[in-house]
């Protein structure tokens, strides 16, 4: 089933001595409540028509934590307000969307795999680059979070960029829209992402 996640977004980069202050505050703040640490992978996809623009973000992305969780994502952008769709995948089809290998796509019962199949024949929806992020996220109160990125790379070939200056840590803090039920009770296959995914 998929799953959707609606939060307002700020971002700054701060110092790791700003960074350590932070999460020692977090941790008093949260004692006892678990802290996710993984390293993100996010396998970006643009549309190649020009005539394509102000559409939503698609990206293949992969979760490497206590285990691997290959996922869709279908991202909306309005001001500072982010909308999200999640739909879990394998890892082989993962790899077979990556190589081009996408007809399968066309009849899943997965709406969000059947949407990225049509935006890619339709709309010319390829492979762009990779981006990979050495992530923490901190639970702050209610759905809030805080999400840290000690370190942010783009691959470039076989190698790697670093999109963060040494001393660099990029902070978000995202606070949590919840759609009203009734409106959620009209969207058919799907449902509120739970907090295992903590705004990846």
């Amino acid at each position: 089933m998929m799953k959707y996640l609606t939060y307002y977004e700020n971002d700054e980069i701060i110092s790791t001595k700003d960074y350590r202050e932070a999460v020692e505050e977090l941790n008093r703040k949260n004692k006892g409540r678990e802290v996710q640490r993984f390293v993100l992978h996010k396998y970006a996809f643009i549309f190649s028509l020009d005539e394509v623009r102000d559409a939503s973000k698609y990206y293949l992305c992969k979760k490497h934590g206590d285990s691997l969780e290959v996922y869709l994502e279908k991202k909306n952008t309005e001001e500072n307000l982010i909308c999200k769709q999640i739909e879990t995948i394998t890892e082989a089809e993962g790899e077979r969307i990556l190589q081009g290998d996408i007809g399968w796509m066309k009849d899943d019962e997965r709406p969000l795999v059947r949407d990225f199949y049509l935006q890619s024949t339709l709309n010319g929806l390829a492979y762009s680059h990779m981006k990979e992020f050495e992530r923490e996220v901190y639970h702050y109160e209610k759905q809030d979070y805080v999400v840290f990125d000690k370190a942010v790379r783009r691959q470039v070939d076989h190698y790697f960029l670093e999109c963060l200056f040494e001393d660099d840590v990029q902070v978000r803090v995202r606070r949590a829209k919840t759609i009203p039920r009734y409106i959620l009770n009209m969207l058919v296959n799907i449902e509120p992402a739970s907090e295992q995914w903590a705004y990846a």
